[in-house]
């Protein structure tokens, strides 16, 4: 199901098997594995001619990020070309295995130190209750230059406090995400957020003197993983005189359309920001005058 990651998402079909033994857990496993290499071809090969449909855009383009330069098609970087003309670049093989086992390492030494009960996580949503959630929570909004722990919903105690008692003991598989300022208070994914190659893909792309203003870390769980739906990044990194919010998404595993990938609409960039999360200022004191 979509928001599954592959690993918590065949730990959890392995444990359905084992209920069964013999020859019939085995052809089970055969006829499972088999189906789930026709939807991956199948679903690759269709990815592939969408890909492939989008062509190389207009023979002369504006920047997206500033729109006041134009430029030649053919005389540009063909990275910059192609997202100016979509919205979105495919930088593959980006990271080398062992890059992406070294973040995800490093995640789950931050997860072990984490205790529930004593930094008590929120619970992250992206459902209609997004804005209450968030809006109203001092520990997401205080997140910006911190390292904080977001909960999935089914994995919040009734009460509030800390996790239920099945998740206790494996607190990772918990989280929907950790954020927003792993690039500044850990030196792993500052390295990583800091990087040359980073900075270099960046700059190809149109931006010049970039900040990063926040990062995260994404679990993806298996049976519980909350639906991310459909969202502009610019709602709640809004930017002026103009919009230039760049997403970078690094998959640390294979990611597919039936785990839970990224998912993108081309030439959306050019539509306008639908919605502001905007953060209001602290209404006066009862009996106090309005400012």
């Amino acid at each position: 199901a979509p928001g599954q990651s592959p690993v918590t998402a065949r730990a959890t079909h392995n444990m359905s098997y084992s209920r069964l033994t013999g020859l019939g857990a085995i052809a089970l496993a055969a006829i499972y594995c088999l189906r789930r290499r026709l939807i991956e071809r199948n679903a690759r090969a269709r990815a592939a001619r969408a890909f492939a449909a989008l062509g190389g855009g207009p023979a002369r383009l504006s920047s997206w990020v500033d729109k006041r330069v134009e430029y030649a098609t053919v005389e540009a970087d063909p990275r910059r070309a192609f997202f100016d003309a979509h919205g979105f670049f495919v930088a593959r093989s980006f990271c080398a295995a062992s890059e992406c086992q070294a973040l995800i390492a490093r995640m789950a030494g931050l997860v072990e130190q984490w205790d529930p009960e004593v930094d008590n996580a929120a619970v992250f949503r992206t459902d209609a209750k997004q804005e209450k959630a968030q809006g109203s929570s001092d520990y997401f909004l205080d997140s910006a230059d911190r390292i904080h722990f977001f909960t999935e919903v089914g994995a919040a105690a009734a009460d509030g406090v800390g996790l239920r008692p099945s998740y206790r003991s494996r607190k990772a598989e918990a989280l929907n995400k950790v954020g927003h300022a792993l690039h500044l208070r850990d030196a792993v994914f500052r390295g990583y957020s800091n990087s040359a190659k980073l900075r270099e893909l960046v700059g190809a792309l149109g931006w010049v003197s970039p900040v990063v203003p926040q990062s995260m870390y994404i679990f993806k769980q298996a049976g519980i993983g909350g639906e991310v739906t459909s969202h502009q990044d610019s709602t709640f990194l809004f930017t002026t005189p103009r919009q230039t919010c760049l997403g970078l998404w690094l998959a640390l595993e294979d990611a597919t359309l039936t785990n839970g990938c990224l998912w993108v609409r081309p030439g959306s960039h050019h539509e306008p920001v639908r919605r502001a999360f905007v953060r209001q200022p602290q209404p006066p004191a009862a009996g106090g005058a309005a400012g």
